[in-house]
């Protein structure tokens, strides 16, 4: 596995159109190296997969960003040296990736792969043959990686919650999370979890969830449907916890007072990531 050169941020923006990868940025990598073991582990390359969460569609220069800023400081904070590739298009299903994912795996060739979709998959008033369905299609997106890349890990995702609904300042697109979204995403994560029940059958080469569902909704944007810059360090974070035992590293303290969400429950308390510390 190599290294890459480091990419402008004009550059940067076309990669997430075309899925190219994206390397560390220089500054941050060179502080890593300072302080770890030479010769180190060789370059993790890390596929991720999604919507327009994982674009990053709330953040400044959020194609190099999104979730993977803080997993990649987190990373490099671990010495584990890494490289992204993004596969991210707003307001896409999990169906848009079926034709797509032996492609990406075949081009990257990554170690890891960070799946994230679902939220634009409406199952709000689906039936059961729907979401039989969706299931399916959830299940052929690992199938097809895994027989295609013996060597590839892939993790699965619970979506966040969205609000279903907007305050005042919305300015995201596609405007106001709709009324529905938040049932839908609970059916989605209900489908999801059912659809790698036989998880086992992957060994440990799936070897658990991410689970976004526990981000409050505080942590979303105006919109109420992307996360804020505070919340994708949350992500960022709950990614890295997740993969961590799987790369041998400590895990990073989660000071948000996380809880379990789905909708009608009560968030519960939270405190605002702006006023945590996260990236001292």
């Amino acid at each position: 596995m190599k290294l890459r050169p480091v990419l402008s941020g004009a550059v940067l923006v076309a990669l997430v159109a075309i899925g190219l990868s994206i390397p560390d940025r220089a500054p941050v990598a060179a502080q890593a190296a300072a302080a770890c073991p030479t010769p180190g582990r060789p370059t993790m390359k890390i596929l991720t997969v999604g919507d327009s969460i994982t674009a990053g569609a709330t953040m400044t220069g959020s194609v190099s960003e999104s979730y993977r800023a803080e997993l990649g400081r987190l990373l490099d904070q671990s010495c584990v040296p890494h490289e992204f590739a993004v596969a991210a298009v707003g307001g896409v299903t999990c169906n848009y990736w079926s034709s797509r994912m032996a492609g990406l795996v075949t081009t990257h060739q990554p170690d890891l792969i960070l799946l994230n979709c679902g939220t634009n998959n409406n199952l709000s008033t689906a039936t059961a043959a729907q979401i039989s369905a969706f299931e399916g299609t959830y299940r052929a997106l690992f199938d097809t990686a895994l027989d295609l890349d013996p060597d590839v890990i892939m993790y699965p995702s619970w979506v966040q919650y969205s609000s279903g609904h907007g305050t005042n300042g919305c300015t995201t697109p596609p405007g106001p999370s709709p009324s529905w979204l938040p049932a839908s995403e609970a059916k989605v994560n209900d489908a999801i979890y059912r659809s790698m029940l036989v998880i086992d059958e992957y060994g440990d080469r799936v070897p658990t969830w991410i689970d976004y569902q526990s981000i409050p909704e505080g942590y979303l944007d105006q919109c109420g449907v992307h996360p804020t810059p505070g919340g994708y360090d949350v992500m960022g974070r709950l990614a890295y916890n997740t993969i961590a035992p799987k790369l041998g590293v400590p895990l990073a303290p989660l000071p948000c007072g996380l809880v379990g969400r789905r909708p009608g429950y009560s968030v519960g308390h939270w405190v605002p990531c702006a006023t945590m510390n996260l990236n001292p």
